[in-house]
């Protein structure tokens, strides 16, 4: 098969864009609801009226030179870095579609990973927004990735332009650098096809949820086409009242020479938000307060806003079908402001016994602001060729990049006076106090170039056997200043790393529907992967982690089931922690261990019935620390035990239902065990109908049991910490239309 970037399995059905609806678009209308594509090993359909010849976008030439290839993602990892599919690549992958993640209703891209074990939601304060989780139980705040490039920022990323997402366990650094202790998620926008067609899709929800979204996709020629996606919406939070989410987006995308020799993508993003921020429950004894459930600490002046523009230019050359070439250019500005007000506790904490009718809460107010930049090279050659009885297929590339981050910190109040605003009941907050905004209180600048190139070579030995072999040498810097405006005092610090990353995998395939493999991987974390420094951490060198993993993938009932399950250990030897004997002086000598069980099955267990279902089991516990108390303790915000089930049933051509729960087991929120946030299980539920030939409606009912649970967490302490509450019962309506 042809090395052609864009090529996967299937082509997304445009039909099963991410439903997106807004007051400002009026038109309602939906697509054929089909069958739910879970992966990628499963063809979805093209746009209604599409003849199967039309879909494959292929151009075969005269020399040989191309196979037929499908059109999908803008770049999809697999078959990219990762030279395999997902059947044979040597590690857990859970790749989410977009039909599921239309058959969901999904609109964010924290609620479609959801359906991925393994991964645990933070919340945090002031920069700490956006999009921040836990993935088998490390953070990966910065392992996002659109199109295979970092999306390190702080934004609530929407799905409205998503074909997928990828999510890549374990360590990756031979793959993105720095990052990727517990794995990485590399978002998949849509690209062009050579298919014209328009679909526009309305929602609206118990929630006051309005929301639009249109994917309109025309060729210009045999091998050029555009593609424009746009969302709008406006929506609250079932029983959050004071909580308003504001915001739109567009992206365009043409692309030149489709499924040709050369072929040139040239994309666009641009996403803002206008947000009343959630500011969650404060811990009291130990666990969030039994509060009424529409309690909200923050102030309704608080804002959170974000504009955010991404562009994108990719060229693809093949020379032939042994040899390509791939250049991706990246320029991405990030800006945002968080006025923002958290419930704090101050100096003093609430003791055990003290009546919640007594308990006042103060306002922690976090602010800040700033302008992130993302300037990135890749470039990437993959070959095929023998040695001998050895197939080879080696990827190699280099990648330089420079991160900027200008950072505007607000004077915060509740530093030197706990009742700036007049501390409030904790039976009965006041969200309506006003909040002057604060003056300056730094400035922060860090300028971050990074240089990394790497090689992997996967080594088949017959059919039966293959080697992957591969290695990465990163050079990664960072200049930080932060200027005190009342002061005027400079404080400088710098950091560099020169590291390389190892990664060694075994497969063995006695069938072609059987694969076993064992691998091994790591990752490094320098102290400014944030983007900041401290005095504290600037000496230190990066913490790093290694895995081992042992798994399976198989497929059942004529593939159309995959099957698939591993056992993993990762360990952090030279974690961040306080020196025993000074706990002013932060050193490199804790130990923080993972293992862990995943298993998942997928895919269609009758003509009519389909399944997507993970468990994961993880046990991650501090090894070792310079804070005695947390040795031998659970991880913070780590579950022992994940499920999630979503299965669909087509009842006949126009009629289908689904249905599907979320199981997530109790989480420490702290390192030393002190606080916890319960279990629960989330049920979830959809039906769509086909009225039309190009038109659908589908009711999808989330929380059905109207469970009180909490979805993310942060906890510094007893006084500052606070659990963000999962949405009420919630019911919408989606009506989509295709032309």
């Amino acid at each position: 098969m042809s090395t052609t970037e864009s090529r996967t399995l299937a082509i997304s059905d445009p039909c099963a864009s991410p439903c997106v609806a807004g007051p400002m678009v009026s038109v309602l209308s939906v697509c054929v609801s089909s069958l739910l594509g879970t992966t990628a090993a499963y063809a979805d359909a093209g746009p209604p009226g599409q003849a199967p010849a039309d879909r494959a976008n292929a151009n075969t030439d005269s020399n040989g030179g191309l196979e037929e290839v499908t059109v999908s993602g803008l770049r999809s990892l697999l078959h990219d870095k990762l030279s395999q599919d997902e059947q044979d690549t040597p590690q857990s992958v859970t790749t989410v579609s977009n039909k599921l993640i239309t058959e969901q209703a999904t609109t964010r891209l924290e609620d479609a990973l959801k359906n991925v074990p393994g991964i645990t939601l933070n919340a945090g304060e002031g920069a700490a927004r956006g999009d921040t989780v836990n993935l088998r139980g490390f953070s990966a705040f910065n392992d996002f990735f659109l199109d295979g490039i970092r999306d390190a920022a702080v934004y609530t990323r929407d799905s409205f332009d998503l074909d997928s997402v990828e999510v890549l366990k374990g360590p990756s650094a031979v793959l993105f650098g720095r990052g990727s202790t517990g794995g990485a998620i590399n978002q998949v926008t849509k690209a062009p096809l050579l298919t014209p067609f328009a679909t526009v899709t309305a929602q609206f929800g118990t929630n006051n949820l309005y929301r639009t979204t249109a994917d309109l996709d025309t060729p210009i020629g045999g091998a050029t086409a555009i593609r424009l996606n746009m969302m709008g919406e406006s929506s609250e939070v079932a029983d959050r009242n004071d909580v308003r989410n504001r915001r739109w987006g567009v992206a365009p995308a043409l692309r030149v020479g489709i499924s040709e020799h050369d072929t040139l993508t040239l994309a666009y993003l641009h996403q803002q938000e206008d947000d009343v921020p959630e500011t969650g429950i404060p811990f009291v004894y130990g666990e969030p307060a039994l509060v009424p459930r529409d309690s909200f600490y923050g102030l309704t002046s608080d804002r959170t806003t974000t504009d955010d523009d991404i562009a994108t230019a990719r060229y693809v050359h093949e020379f032939n079908e042994s040899l390509s070439l791939a250049d991706t250019l990246r320029y991405a500005h990030y800006e945002f402001e968080y006025l923002f007000d958290a419930p704090n506790f101050g100096s003093t904490a609430p003791t055990p016994g003290e009546p919640l009718s007594d308990i006042l809460v103060g306002r922690d107010a976090p602010s800040s602001s700033g302008i992130q930049t993302n300037l990135t090279e890749q470039l990437d050659l993959t070959a095929r060729f023998d040695t001998g009885f050895i197939s080879h297929t080696l990827v190699t590339g280099i990648e330089i990049a420079r991160q900027t981050s200008n950072l505007r910190r607000y004077v915060n109040p509740f530093n030197t006076n706990n009742n700036w605003v007049p501390e409030t009941p904790l039976l009965a907050p006041d969200p309506y106090e006003t909040h002057a905004v604060e003056p300056l209180s730094s400035r922060q600048a860090t300028t971050a170039p990074s240089v990394g190139t790497y090689v992997i070579d996967t080594m088949a030995f017959g059919e039966h056997v293959s080697l992957t072999a591969g290695a990465r040498y990163d050079y990664f810097s960072a200049d930080y200043d932060q200027i005190s405006v009342a002061s005027g005092a400079v404080l400088h610090l710098q950091e560099l790393n020169r590291l390389g990353s190892p990664r060694i995998a075994l497969i063995i395939k006695p069938t072609p529907a059987q694969s076993y493999y064992l691998s091994y991987g790591t990752s490094f974390d320098p102290s400014a992967e944030a983007l900041t420094l401290t005095t504290k951490t600037a000496p230190l060198g990066s913490v790093k982690a290694k895995t081992y993993e042992a798994g399976t993938k198989t497929e059942w009932l004529n593939g159309e089931l995959s099957v698939t399950a591993a056992l993993f250990h990762t360990e952090v030897d030279n974690a961040q922690t306080n020196d025993p004997d000074n706990p002013n002086i932060t050193v490199l000598n804790g130990n923080e261990r993972v293992n862990g069980l995943e298993v998942g099955a997928t895919g269609h267990l009758t003509e009519r019935w389909e399944i997507f279902s993970g468990y994961t089991y993880l046990d991650g516990r501090t090894i070792a620390s310079g804070t005695p108390a947390d040795v031998g303790k659970t991880m913070p915000n780590v579950a022992h035990d994940a499920l999630n089930v979503w299965t669909e049933y087509q009842i006949s051509s126009a009629w289908e239902i689904g249905a599907g729960g979320n199981w997530l087991g109790h989480r420490y929120a702290d390192s030393a065990e002190m606080a916890n946030v319960p279990g629960y299980v989330v049920w979830n539920a959809m039906s769509s109908y086909k009225l039309a030939r190009n038109l659908t409606l589908q009711l999808n009912g989330f929380n059905l049991l109207n469970r009180r649970y909490y979805d993310a967490l942060y906890y510094t302490s007893a006084s500052e910490n606070h659990a963000i509450p999962g949405a009420g019962r919630t019911a919408m309506l989606s009506i989509r239309t295709a032309f």
